[in-house]
């Protein structure tokens, strides 16, 4: 099944030279037609995010249309993003300045993003982010899912 979208997230070791395993749970949600390239680039939280080329055109001309062109050139720039490619062991090298970026050093967690993107976020501050540790997290958590996992969903058409 090809969902627009990525399910589940994993944890995979980082080496000496900055190659991180594609995590195989992940990699099995590859479509045929998405290739072994990727473009990664910094994102919002310390975070970086790994596009599939689709996905990165489409938001290239998300921001190519944003209406203060000054800003989002200057946006384009601070993205530092990078062509990437799995090798033949299923690794991704991620750049040095990316990974120095996001606080990644022996350990990356992928995580969905938005549509047929993955975030890569520091394992610990994966942990903090993530977490429902008191009662105002779970309660925002659960209002969530009432609006977006009711029978109506967030625009009323489910």
């Amino acid at each position: 099944m090809d969902l627009g979208y990525f399910i589940g997230s994993a944890k995979t070791a980082i080496d000496g030279k900055g190659r991180s395993s594609f995590p195989r749970e992940l990699r099995r949600q590859l479509w045929a037609s998405e290739g072994t390239e990727f473009v990664v680039a910094r994102d919002s939280d310390h975070t970086l995010r790994l596009y599939m080329l689709p996905e990165y055109a489409k938001f290239m001309s998300e921001l190519d249309a944003f209406y203060d062109r000054p800003r989002a050139d200057e946006f384009r720039k601070q993205l530092d993003a990078s062509l990437v490619e799995m090798d033949g062991q299923n690794r991704i090298l991620i750049p040095k300045k990316l990974l120095e970026y996001a606080g990644l050093t022996t350990e990356v967690v992928y995580t969905p993003g938005r549509g047929r993107s993955l975030e890569l976020w520091n394992p610990e501050r994966f942990e903090n982010k993530s977490k429902i540790d008191t009662d105002a997290a779970q309660k925002s958590f659960d209002e969530m899912f009432r609006l977006i996992g009711s029978s109506g969903g967030l625009d009323g058409k489910r």
